[in-house]
């Protein structure tokens, strides 16, 4: 299969997945000797090596786990049929599928042309054959003004866990469920941030979280655009001042993870480690009340 490939809608039985399978590991002197408590993730029609796990790791096929989400989702059916949009990358070692209720709209607050600066709620889930990231469920929303992917921080609930025999579906359905069905703490948070200015530690975030040089200027030049900059320090960012929306600011950041950061764990990363930073500053009673 392709090293990155992207469906939008379409049937399991459609789509390409790696043929995956779990072997044993030998090292290869004079003779093949089998290593004990380790096996090797392969693409049987490749031969193509994901990675060495240690014997106790539990396989979830990407199918399977698809299949499971599929079932999650069908018991929101007040919220409609969401889309789903399913990348892989590395040869179909690492896995991401969102789901859009589109149907559901959250309003946070009015664009500039008049119109509804509208939210839609998502389910996503994560996982790979590479070991690169754990299997994970978690809820966020999409704004659809700009089709920027919002990570929720810590507000909701997510399941996540490393491919062990740990790995409870049922657990994941339970915490989804208490998500999805308050959602709307979602929605203050994000309100809470239209509401406010952004805070310097948001404002310079970009600078420490992980973004490479050329993201950094990309994102330095949004910020000077869009903000009243009253002083802008290279040298020492914390005597920086700058005035611009937290709500804003943030789609800033999301805005260069959706739709310039092409690599599946790195938007992961960058999503949560922001999510977090805008999170930190925010009133505990509004988003646990």
């Amino acid at each position: 299969m392709k090293e990155k490939v992207y469906y939008k809608d379409t049937p399991l039985e459609d789509i390409e997945f790696p043929n995956v399978a779990i072997r044993k590991v030998a090292s290869v002197v004079r003779n093949i000797h089998v290593i004990p408590g380790y096996k090797v993730i392969v693409d049987a029609d490749t031969d193509r090596a994901f990675a060495i796990v240690k014997s106790g790791y539990k396989l979830l096929e990407h199918e399977e786990a698809i299949r499971r989400m599929d079932a999650i989702c069908s018991v929101f059916s007040e919220y409609g049929t969401p889309t789903k949009e399913i990348w892989m990358s590395n040869y179909g070692g690492r896995l991401k599928v969102k789901y859009t209720f589109k149907d559901v709209d959250f309003e946070i607050g009015t664009l500039s042309n008049g119109k509804p600066d509208t939210v839609h709620p998502t389910m996503e889930m994560l996982g790979s054959y590479d070991t690169s990231l754990a299997h994970k469920m978690s809820v966020g929303g999409y704004r659809v003004v700009c089709s920027n992917g919002l990570v929720v921080g810590k507000v909701l609930a997510s399941y996540k866990r490393k491919h062990t025999d740990s790995l409870n579906i049922e657990e994941a359905v339970a915490k989804l469920s208490t998500a999805m069905s308050d959602y709307s703490k979602a929605t203050n948070l994000w309100l809470s941030y239209r509401d406010r200015k952004a805070f310097l530690e948001e404002v310079n975030a970009y600078e420490v979280v992980g973004f490479s040089k050329v993201e950094k200027e990309s994102i330095e030049a949004s910020i000077k655009r869009d903000a009243n900059v009253i002083a802008w320090d290279n040298e020492d960012p914390e005597k920086r001042k700058v005035e611009i929306n937290a709500w804003e600011l943030l789609q800033i950041y999301t805005a260069e993870i959706t739709h310039k950061v092409p690599d599946i764990v790195r938007q992961t990363k960058l999503n949560e480690k922001i999510a977090n930073v805008f999170l930190k500053n925010t009133d505990k009673e509004l988003i646990n009340g």
